[in-house]
């Protein structure tokens, strides 16, 4: 587990031909180890206000908005909210600029030349997945935005309902971790979207909602100290929102948490009394760090290790992961990493060390924290987080599902804890299911390894009605 207001100066730019203006499209190199990413940047004016969108081809990536962007002269500032990071650079007045960038602790040289028409990188088009929503719907679909209470958040979400009967209930889709859009678009996959559609099709009202940073979402104060503890007030305004609504049952609405948002809901209904149900899509029910060791050790660890071999190595991934959970400055947390692993290695050979790992553990750890560097606060707070404590404190009806090839959160490890904390809680309405042959995603799959993208479909058809009916006939009182 995963964001342009210009001072323009000099009245004479106003009159520059756009080979005389630093608006276009440009590209230079970011180098990577061996190799190097392309990045490009759009510029554009509008009004006398400049704008910049980057691209980042290699990556697949494209449409990354910027945010404040400064001319000043003959110097371009632009504010990269989203990647933490900016671009500075001097123009030359024609084709090039020289300048760098910075992401978190990354610092290069990143210069860059006019790119001409045919030479701007094209987005891949875009596959369209067999389950992607088509119109016509079969239903309504509204896109809808509002403000949170202190209007320091705008939100941008699609609100789908029945056309067919009243009195439906209605979903609020938590996204998982890093930031997508209101349609979960993963791996040429509109996850939320397709489940949106699955389940208005069964009667039910589903609000999905861009995620700050992304779509009509604005990223809000402090972006770099967000925790899923501001999710969770995000979620509370969602529901503001449909309780300001007139055609909205105020007293059947639910969260369908998915990943990170099957944290997120149980958070918000111990304290919001206006969710009457809520629904865990792989959810955690183990400790953030036992979900997070999990996942470093399936990424670092060789396969086929003896017991003794996988408890030795566990070990050091486990020491070193907890750095995280310690501190939220980068220099901290990668001086506990090395002081973790000295510690391991006293007694460890360089020899036995690589009989273990994939990779020096060190190294990657280091680079992994700087790569999370943005992300920090985000992650002490999940590495810290204990799901039992608001599980155990959930009275309103819970469905919990997982697949049993899920490599993320485990499905032996997680469905049992989050069982037993309902059982400890007294709660009298709930259901387990591990569902079979299902990933992360929600989708059918051969094996754990296959690759989100490589699946041709979206969600599994089999889940989604295992969620309505559980709605429509155990959570709500008709």
């Amino acid at each position: 587990m995963q964001k342009i207001f210009v001072l323009f100066v000099g009245l004479m730019m106003v009159q520059f031909t756009n080979a005389q203006s630093i608006v276009g499209v440009w590209q230079g190199l970011i180098p990577v180890g061996k190799n190097s990413i392309r990045f490009v940047m759009h510029v554009t004016n509008n009004n006398n206000e400049y704008q910049t969108v980057f691209d980042s081809p290699d990556q697949k990536g494209f449409g990354i908005k910027g945010g404040k962007t400064s001319f000043i002269a003959d110097s371009i500032l632009a504010d990269i909210k989203i990647m933490n990071a900016f671009y500075r650079g001097k123009w030359d007045g024609k084709d090039s600029i020289v300048g760098k960038f910075e992401q978190g602790a990354f610092k290069t040289l990143l210069n860059m030349k006019r790119l001409t028409a045919d030479e701007i990188p094209e987005p891949p088009a875009p596959i369209v997945r067999t389950q992607t929503p088509k119109q016509p719907f079969g239903y309504a679909s509204e896109d809808v935005e509002y403000d949170n209470a202190d209007k320091s958040v705008h939100y941008g979400a699609t609100l789908t309902k029945p056309t067919q009967g009243k009195d439906f209930p209605t979903v609020i889709i938590i996204s998982g971790s890093g930031t997508q859009d209101r349609d979960g678009d993963m791996f040429q996959h509109k996850t939320y979207a397709v489940l949106a559609d699955l389940l208005t099709k069964q009667g039910i009202a589903v609000l999905r909602v861009d995620d700050r940073g992304i779509g009509k979402s604005t990223l809000g104060p402090k972006p770099l100290e967000l925790t899923s503890v501001e999710f969770a007030g995000d979620v509370n305004t969602s529901i503001q929102y449909l309780l300001s609504r007139n055609d909205i049952n105020k007293n059947k609405i639910g969260l369908v948490g998915h990943s990170e948002g099957g944290m997120i809901a149980p958070m918000v209904a111990v304290k919001n009394k206006q969710v009457a149900f809520i629904v865990l899509l792989a959810g955690p029910g183990q400790t953030g760090q036992e979900i997070w060791n999990f996942q470093m050790q399936r990424s670092l660890e060789k396969g086929n290790l003896s017991i003794d071999q996988k408890k030795l190595a566990d070990a050091a991934i486990n020491n070193i992961n907890a750095a995280f959970a310690k501190s939220t400055d980068l220099k901290i947390v990668q001086d506990s990493m090395r002081a973790a692993f000295a510690v391991w290695k006293k007694n460890v050979s360089d020899s036995v060390e690589q009989s273990l790992f994939m990779q020096r553990p060190v190294p990657t750890f280091l680079k992994l924290a700087q790569q999370y560097q943005s992300g920090l606060y985000w992650l002490n707070y999940f590495l810290n987080y204990h799901p039992a404590e608001n599980l155990q404190k959930l009275t309103i009806p819970v469905l919990a599902l997982n697949g049993s090839f899920d490599i993320q959160v485990s499905s032996k490890d997680n469905l049992p804890a989050i069982e037993a904390a309902l059982k400890k809680g007294q709660n009298k309405n709930y259901q387990v299911i591990e569902m079979p042959k299902m990933n992360h995603l929600f989708q059918s799959c051969i094996a754990k390894e296959i690759s989100y993208e490589s699946i041709e479909e979206s969600f599994s058809p089999i889940a989604a009605n295992t969620i309505g009916n559980w709605i429509l006939q155990k959570a709500i009182k008709n």
